[in-house]
């Protein structure tokens, strides 16, 4: 048996919750996968994974095991790819995940600094709000805002961000300026935003006398964030979204803050990638060309 085939290919089946898929990101028939994580599993005399035709389950054995063999397999990644990147230039593809307003609006207008510095680094970017699997997808990292909500993966913040309510000119011409959260709700338009994974919508948030008020009346949403962002200049109605995203049209005039006593969620926007990921070259001069370059953006 070779060992280290046979623990990358369980780390692999677990992290991709298939014997198909695993067998394609190693590039090796699925019967070889299969005979790998039984050798494994008689090598160790336990079983790791329950399975049927539909689902793959670790055991508690087997969830200990990933656990422990993450680690060690990420430790030996990061030595081997420090050794082979020593002294040669970062090269290769660099696949990177972000929503279209914080690709937009944020990350591509200073982009071109890090092409110019590492020319040979191919930039892969997947732009849009629906959520990804890092692992599945084959995806380096992901940008996001919000609290970190899986603990298995890795996150850095860039920077503190916050929500802000606005209009543009022309909308606040046409329907006045709302002077209170309830003014939302009587002769104004409001502009939302609804999941692209659920379709879900996602309310307007304030603060009201120490508790929440949300508001959820819309009368236009979408699901892409950079279009949120268009639908309010172009005076479509009141909305809310990220300050970072905004700032340019803000200081332009084309948005106008509202209701700012009561709109003061705040959140951090991180770089996110898996702790079995290999920090490569690639990923590592990326992350800290992010951080260097956002560390002190103000929103």
């Amino acid at each position: 048996m070779d060992h280290l085939l046979a623990i990358r290919t369980f780390q692999r089946i677990v992290e991709t919750r298939s014997f198909t898929k695993a067998a394609a990101h190693l590039g090796l028939p699925r019967s070889t996968v299969s005979k790998a994580l039984k050798d494994l599993e008689a090598h160790l005399g336990i079983k790791l994974i329950q399975r049927t035709t539909r689902s793959v389950t670790l055991t508690i054995e087997g969830a200990e095991y990933y656990q422990r063999i993450s680690r060690l397999v990420a430790r030996l990644d990061e030595t081997e790819t420090a050794m082979r990147d020593r002294g040669a230039a970062a090269k290769g593809r660099l696949r990177i995940d972000l929503h279209s307003s914080l690709a937009n609006f944020v990350l591509l207008p200073i982009l071109d600094e890090f092409r110019e510095r590492h020319p040979h680094i191919q930039l892969a970017l997947g732009i849009g709000d629906r959520p990804v699997n890092l692992i599945e997808e084959g995806v380096d990292c992901v940008i996001r805002a919000g609290e970190l909500a899986d603990s298995s993966l890795i996150g850095r913040t860039l920077y503190k961000d916050r929500l802000v309510t606005c209009a543009s000119p022309d909308y606040l011409e046409k329907f006045g300026v709302p002077r209170r959260v309830a003014d939302l709700e009587n002769g104004h338009r409001v502009v939302g935003y609804f999941s692209a994974a659920t379709g879900e919508a996602w309310p307007l948030r304030f603060r009201n006398r120490g508790g929440e008020k949300q508001v959820l009346n819309f009368d236009i949403a979408t699901n892409d964030s950079a279009a949120l962002i268009n639908m309010l200049v172009r005076g479509m109605g009141v909305g809310q979204t990220h300050a970072s995203v905004a700032k340019n049209f803000l200081q332009s005039g084309q948005l106008v803050p509202l209701l700012e006593d009561a709109t003061h969620t705040r959140f951090p926007v991180s770089i996110i990638y898996p702790p079995t990921k290999q920090l490569n070259a690639r990923l590592r001069l990326f992350i800290d060309w992010m951080v260097e370059r956002l560390s002190g953006y103000h929103a």
